[in-house]
């Protein structure tokens, strides 16, 4: 049986196989030659890492059902207020341990000041500014700061501003990273490593949300993001506040991430600035699972710290609730601009998968519209020509088609 030679082109992670010439090789030297290259492939394989390996097995759902299950004999007991908002006799709750809450607002609207008087009321544990208020318990009094904007010289003037606030110079349960020079998926290791491996956490602080992300409008990336809020809060019984910016052309969360969140947040404070002094910011409980507090306005004093200011708000300072956004009430440029984009990749769809795409499309231009008003929106771009409903070729079902010629320019 004659030997097969090995092919000189032949290589594996840049290990060359022996060479090959014309000169003919005794067959002791050819099998030495080989048994080099299969040691040199052999190290390369050791360095190699070990495949990942999913080790968690099935999920028992029959134990989690039981684990979860609600009976109708169980006693009440209602989640641990950990940040509430005080106003002459009545007290608001803001937030609860196991559950997340969501600040928006436009740049330079003051978010981060907010931010720095709840942390402070934390580090406390008492009322601060005369308005907030925390009763964190000692078991959860280490707080933790994410700042994923801020370089470490702004993260470290917020922290100043923190330690004023609260009458601290140095507390030694704040825990404050600025993460801005990190990639995505390092900030979000860090994050949750930090959060499940800290002892004592009350009240996780990531400001900064959307930095956890590759793309603000992408549905995946915003429901995982989203589930992680829930889970870690409640697996840890924490309470986690996000910040995130508002849309520069209204007053709706960016992307869909913030739609996401808005959706699951326990509440959701707005930080604007009161357009008839721009020196004053107002804070507004947009929605919230309880009852709402009241407006309140605050401002910075001489030496960079907020203040409260009282009486200074008026009905223009409240931001109202934006009506639902429809057809007739948009920019004809903003409703073509949903269309087109509705239909970029395909020439038909049928009427799930096009209400599926103008919801994300409504996200993608800063005018998210829910399930139902997608429904409205299609209903009413059909009546308005900028779509037909027919039997295209090959389709089974009815299907849609956008008259780009009849959409607004």
């Amino acid at each position: 049986m004659s030997q097969k030679k090995l092919n000189p082109n032949t290589s594996l992670n840049g290990i060359q196989p022996p060479e090959v010439t014309d000169k003919p090789k005794s067959p002791q030297v050819e099998v030495e030659c080989l048994k080099q290259h299969m040691v040199a492939l052999g190290d390369e394989v050791n360095k190699m890492p070990d495949p990942a390996i999913d080790k968690s097995g099935p999920i028992d759902y029959r134990a989690l059902g039981e684990s979860l299950r609600i009976f109708p004999d169980e006693e009440i007991v209602k989640p641990q207020v950990c940040l509430s908002i005080q106003q002459d006799d009545r007290t608001d709750t803001w937030a609860t341990l196991g559950n997340f809450s969501l600040i928006i607002g436009k740049t330079k609207s003051r978010k981060t000041f907010a931010v720095s008087i709840a942390v402070a009321a934390a580090l406390r544990r008492d009322l601060t500014l005369g308005r907030f208020m925390s009763s964190f318990d000692e078991d959860k009094r280490n707080v933790l700061y994410f700042d994923t904007e801020q370089g470490r010289y702004h993260a470290l003037k917020v922290v100043k501003r923190i330690c004023r606030l609260a009458e601290q110079p140095s507390p030694t349960n704040l825990f404050v990273y600025p993460l801005r020079s990190l990639s995505t998926q390092q900030r979000l290791g860090f994050i949750r490593w930090h959060i499940y491996n800290t002892d004592n956490v009350g009240l996780v602080v990531i400001d900064g949300i959307r930095d956890t992300i590759v793309d603000i409008n992408d549905n995946a990336e915003a429901t995982e993001r989203t589930d992680d809020l829930m889970r870690w809060s409640a697996e840890l019984g924490v309470h986690i506040i996000t910040v995130l910016h508002m849309n520069k052309g209204n007053d709706h969360a960016r992307g869909t991430i913030g739609t996401e969140l808005q959706n699951k947040a326990e509440s959701i404070i707005t930080i604007v600035v009161d357009p008839n002094d721009k020196s004053l910011s107002v804070v507004t409980a947009e929605d919230t699972r309880e009852r709402k507090f009241e407006p309140f306005a605050f401002s910075i004093d001489e030496t960079g710290l907020p203040y409260l200011v009282d009486g200074a708000i008026t009905a223009a300072s409240i931001p109202s609730r934006a009506k639902k956004p429809t057809v007739d009430t948009m920019k004809p440029q903003d409703v073509a601009a949903i269309v087109r984009r509705a239909f970029s990749n395909d020439e038909y769809l049928r009427y799930a998968q096009l209400r599926t795409n103008i919801v994300e499309a409504s996200e993608f231009i800063g005018i998210p519209l829910a399930k139902s008003r997608s429904e409205e929106f299609i209903r009413r771009v059909e009546t308005l020509g900028y779509i037909n409903k027919l039997r295209a070729p090959s389709h089974r079902y009815d299907v849609y088609k956008v008259n780009l010629q009849n959409l607004p320019l």
